[in-house]
């Protein structure tokens, strides 16, 4: 590939300075990279990305919806591709990304096949196996929803594209102990936060009930017990988080102070 293609990459970023060092070299397709690093993070993450070339714009993370419109507005070219610091592009992708723009689809949306990786073991079950997300859409037309946290990307008339294995993303997202626990309890408290923005509230049988119900449908319906231990191990911390969070939402309406 000679030429860049006119894609804007779209991450943000905290503290992964690791992470950058391995996946800005592998972005050398796109025209740019725009880097949202949130100011509450680690300066040698933002010093990594400006090293590399990306256009780092800074701003205090108030939800990942929020944060990826801001990301959104400061990208130029006429694709975006939305990736996140723990992911890698596969070998395939930008010769994919290359053939979508030339077929000429204004509207379209690319989904990723995203592969995730749990402890060092590939995650073929648990509702991990075959996930299929929208990655890469037209900048015209485009915008992010303004939830906390599993946001999404909404396209004005926009349809979704063949969906291609070329187009895969490697998902590492859980390398130690410390990044489980650290994302259990942010994507918690992020849960609780949404579901308090749309007027949920929760009670002792949503905190009881709740946990074993999704671990129930992780490792028995989603066949989790075939990853073996790691499937094991990553149910229950499903189940954990899940826990967590309706224990805020329950805390939330019992905490305000007495009069």
């Amino acid at each position: 590939m000679s030429a860049r293609l006119p894609i804007s990459v779209l991450l943000l970023a905290r503290d992964e300075t690791r992470d950058l060092e391995e996946l800005l070299p592998a972005l050398g397709f796109a025209a740019q990279i725009v880097v949202v690093w949130d100011e509450a993070g680690d300066p040698a993450t933002r010093a990594t990305a400006e090293r590399a070339g990306a256009v780092v714009v800074a701003r205090r993370l108030d939800g990942f919806g929020e944060q990826r419109a801001f990301g959104l507005s400061r990208c130029r070219e006429p694709w975006v591709l939305w990736i996140d610091a723990d992911e890698r592009p596969g070998p395939a992708v930008a010769a994919f990304l290359e053939r979508t723009i030339a077929r000429g689809e204004p509207r379209g949306v690319a989904r990723a096949h995203r592969v995730t990786w749990f402890l060092g073991r590939r995650i073929r079950h648990c509702g991990w196996g075959n996930e299929w997300l929208p990655r890469f859409f037209p900048r015209a037309g485009s915008r992010f929803d303004p939830a906390p946290v599993h946001e999404r990307i909404e396209v004005e008339g926009g349809t979704t594209l063949a969906d291609s294995r070329d187009f895969e993303i490697q998902h590492f997202s859980y390398r130690d102990w410390r990044a489980c626990r650290d994302k259990l309890v942010r994507y918690a408290h992020a849960g609780a936060e949404r579901a308090a923005r749309e007027g949920r509230s929760a009670g002792v049988l949503d905190v009881v009930i709740r946990p074993p119900l999704r671990f129930l449908r992780q490792y028995l319906l989603q066949a989790g017990f075939l990853d073996g231990a790691h499937g094991l191990v990553l149910c229950s911390l499903a189940a954990w988080q899940v826990g967590l969070k309706y224990a805020e939402l329950w805390a939330r309406r019992h905490s305000a102070p007495e009069r």
